[in-house]
């Protein structure tokens, strides 16, 4: 339960106060006057998912007992503090492999497994009669098939042409009898406008016209969402109405997909979805690619509640259904049999791997994660799919085989001084000819996971915990090290195992 918010406009005092000048002293004492506010209590835990600098300062400042994610040292170094906040930050530059929701990620960083899997949001009675009211006065029952439309996105990018909803729409009518209802902020009001200029059938047009509580209830009132990748999307899987994502760009329906059980995505099936996030993309053909068909098809499946065959129509897409699995995360199944890309074998790898390195569990159980994966590889995927990323596997064994010695090499190191720094009178000398080393190490490691792709979300974790390390206490900073170095070594060890036991199996 929320009990106090604090509003505290990060972007507005940065400028205030990079502009300086006679409101400086201003901004100083509104800084102080909320801190003290915030103080008032101290806190058990203190959480920053945030990535400004800002934030970081803000964070560092409140009393508390525990405090994860960005924030600063007395000295104003940036820190990131626990392991799956670091990951949190890893996951733009190795979204590619990333396995995890970002809404797991906020659960994992919290440290606590809800019972009640999914978004939640109850929707006042007053909400709901105001929804009831204006839908009867566009002539729309209770019983009618009831079908939300949300144009816009974030970005343009990101956007199906409102030309394919009006489309869509109108084979709905046809087929189905459906009714439209148009959703959105008021920035959206032209999008609005398209559609209703096109169609043939004339929507609901509410876009700009609900408070978040109308918003709500409208989505529950609703049969179905087609949306893009946007805010009602989340909103309506926490209503418990049925969603499908359209996923361009650079949307990422692993990241950001609808959080719960028996929804759906679908995204182009080409080599460069998702878009990177600094790509200038000058041929938008994934909107091409994601048909009315293709939509029309989902619908019906999705208000049925059937599955949907595998036919040529869908050659050039992919759909994923989603759901909670035994481990309490989300994760997405594809709904078309495909051959297995190199990167989604990496990402189910990883979906096990990072929950025992992070977690701190030390029992790593081989067998069990390799019945999980490659049951699912050869549930979800084409038969051959294995076969097929044997070649590009045995280069990649090489490059785990040599991080798994590198870091073996660097724990050894350290192991030595930390118990030389743990003696009575520390021998600095030996101490020094025991570092000279590391260096070189850690160069060699972040080398590997350059070249290397399938390493690299684990290189860039282990370089974010030595940029973490804090603290003038040389036991202390020596032990953690060591902590960082075991960590990649054991990462490395069960992937080396697992590659190793696919090999053999499939010899």
């Amino acid at each position: 339960m929320l009990k106090r918010l604090f509003i505290f406009n990060t972007a507005g005092f940065e400028k205030m106060v990079s502009d300086g000048g006679p409101s400086l002293v201003g901004n100083f004492r509104y800084m102080e006057r909320l801190l003290r506010e915030i103080n008032e209590t101290e806190y058990d835990l203190t959480i920053n998912f945030t990535h400004s600098t800002a934030s970081a300062v803000l964070t560092s400042l409140i009393k508390t007992k525990k405090l994860r994610g960005f924030s600063i040292d007395d000295e104003g170094h940036g820190l990131i503090r626990h392991p799956w906040i670091r990951y949190f930050f890893n996951v733009v530059p190795s979204r590619k492999y990333n396995p995890f929701h970002l809404c797991d990620l906020y659960i994992k960083a919290g440290g606590v497994m809800p019972k009640n899997k999914g978004l939640h949001l109850d929707v006042s009675e007053e909400a709901g009669e105001w929804v009831r009211s204006v839908l009867r006065k566009n002539g729309i029952d209770d019983e009618d098939l009831l079908i939300g439309f949300q144009l816009g996105a974030s970005q343009d990018n990101r956007r199906w042409p409102v030309s394919s909803f009006v489309r869509l729409a109108d084979v709905m009518t046809e087929n189905l009898g459906a009714r439209f209802v148009l959703i959105g902020a008021n920035s959206e009001e032209k999008l609005g406008n398209e559609f209703e200029r096109l169609a043939e059938m004339k929507p609901v047009n509410l876009i700009g016209k609900t408070n978040l509580n109308e918003l709500a209830a409208l989505l529950k009132r609703c049969n179905l969402l087609i949306s893009n990748d946007t805010g009602p999307l989340h909103i309506s899987t926490a209503v418990g109405t049925k969603v499908i994502g359209i996923f361009l760009a650079t949307a990422h329906f692993r990241e950001t997909g609808p959080y719960g059980d028996g929804h759906y995505v679908i995204e182009a099936a080409i080599p460069c979805s998702p878009c990177g996030f600094q790509v200038d993309c000058k041929e938008m053909f994934c909107k091409d690619l994601i048909t009315v068909t293709h939509l029309f098809e989902l619908a019906k499946a999705a208000i049925h509640g059937r599955d949907i065959e595998d036919s040529p129509i869908w050659e050039k897409v992919q759909v994923h259904y989603s759901y909670f699995s035994e481990d309490g995360l989300l994760e997405y199944r594809p709904l078309l049999k495909r051959c297995i890309k190199e990167n989604d074998f990496w990402s189910h790898n990883y979906r096990h791997t990072w929950q025992w390195v992070l977690d701190g569990v030390n029992d790593y159980n081989i067998d069990e994660a390799y019945l999980n994966i490659v049951g699912k590889i050869k549930s979800w995927y084409s038969s051959g799919s294995l076969r097929h990323i044997f070649d590009p596997l045995k280069n990649t064994l090489a490059a785990f085989v040599r991080l798994k010695e590198l870091s073996e090499d660097g724990l050894n190191k350290m192991n030595l001084i930390t118990e030389e720094v743990r003696s009575a009178t520390p021998n600095i000398e030996y101490i020094k000819e025991r570092w000279e080393g590391v260096p070189f190490i850690d160069q060699e490691i972040e080398k590997i996971g350059h070249t290397q792709p399938p390493l690299y979300p684990m290189t860039l974790l282990f370089k974010y915990g030595k940029e973490g390390l804090e603290g003038e206490n040389l036991s202390v900073l020596a032990e953690e090290t060591c902590n960082l170095y075991n960590d990649l070594r054991n990462h490395a060890s069960m992937m080396v195992l697992f590659i190793e036991r696919l090999m053999q199996a499939q010899a």
